[in-house]
């Protein structure tokens, strides 16, 4: 298998770590991409980014109402 941050993964694909990244793991090697696109374009100033590991997702969220999402986002 393969260590990845201190959990073994077995060998082959992996669809999904804990870290919210997607593997292949040989005996000689084990690559990965990640899964999540990062916000990179919205209102710094007014808005806030928070991570959430359950979708592998970032939330970008109004700062003074977090539970009302800003608009206009530009992920990379």
């Amino acid at each position: 298998g393969c260590m990845m941050n201190g959990k073994l993964y077995p060998l082959g694909h992996i669809e999904r770590t804990e870290d919210c990244y997607r593997c292949s793991c040989s005996r000689a090697a084990m690559s990965c991409c990640s899964l999540t696109f990062t916000p990179v374009s919205y209102d710094k100033e007014n808005c806030k980014v928070i991570f959430n590991k359950r979708r592998c997702d970032y939330d970008v969220v109004q700062k003074n109402d977090p539970s009302k999402e800003c608009s206009y986002v530009t992920r990379v």
